[in-house]
C-alpha cells in the first residue's frame, strides 16, 4: 500500500493553485500604484498567491499593505531603485532543504525587501487540514533555493 501523505507531500508541488497557467499580475514590481480609497500612492514591493488571487504588498507612507488587485490602481510608472533582478520568476520550480533530501516546491511569491528579494514557497501541502494558523508559505533568500529545470 502507498503511503499517501508521501505521495502528496512529494507531488502536490507541480498543481499549483492557479492550475497549469499562471494568472497575469496586475502590476510589475516596483511600480507605483494608486490606493484611490486614501488618495495616497504606493509602491508593488512584493506579491504572494493566497486563496484564489495574487496579494499584492504594496509600500506606503513606510507602512505594507496587503491588497488584492480591486483595491489599486496601475500607473505604469516603476521606481528607480539599485534592487538587482529576481534570481527566480513566480511559478519556478526550486529544490529546497527542508529535511534529509531536498524538496521540489513552486515559487508563489516575491518580495523585495532591503536591496534583497525573498521568495515565497508552501512548505506544506496545501490539501493538508490546518493544524495551526501558521502560514503553508515560507520565505527564503535565493542563496536557499536551487532552480529546477523540468
Amino acid at each position: 500500500m502507498i503511503n499517501q501523505i508521501t505521495v502528496l507531500e512529494s507531488c502536490w508541488h507541480i498543481s499549483p493553485g492557479w492550475g497549469k497557467n499562471m494568472p497575469p499580475l496586475a502590476v510589475e514590481m516596483l511600480e507605483k500604484v494608486l490606493l484611490p480609497i486614501s488618495n495616497l500612492s504606493g509602491y508593488c514591493r512584493g506579491v504572494e498567491w493566497s486563496g484564489q488571487e495574487w496579494i499584492y504588498a504594496i509600500v506606503c507612507q513606510s507602512e505594507t499593505l496587503y491588497l488584492p488587485k480591486q483595491e489599486f490602481h496601475p500607473t505604469n510608472v516603476l521606481k528607480k531603485s539599485t534592487v538587482s533582478t529576481p534570481a527566480f520568476n513566480l511559478g519556478d520550480i526550486v529544490e529546497v532543504d527542508f529535511g534529509e533530501q531536498p524538496t521540489r516546491r513552486i515559487i508563489q511569491g516575491i518580495f523585495s525587501l532591503k536591496e534583497n528579494w525573498l521568495y515565497g514557497v508552501e512548505w506544506r501541502s496545501p490539501t493538508l487540514e490546518e493544524v495551526s494558523a501558521q502560514s503553508r508559505t515560507i520565505w527564503l533568500a535565493d542563496v536557499d533555493l536551487v532552480n529546477v529545470t523540468v
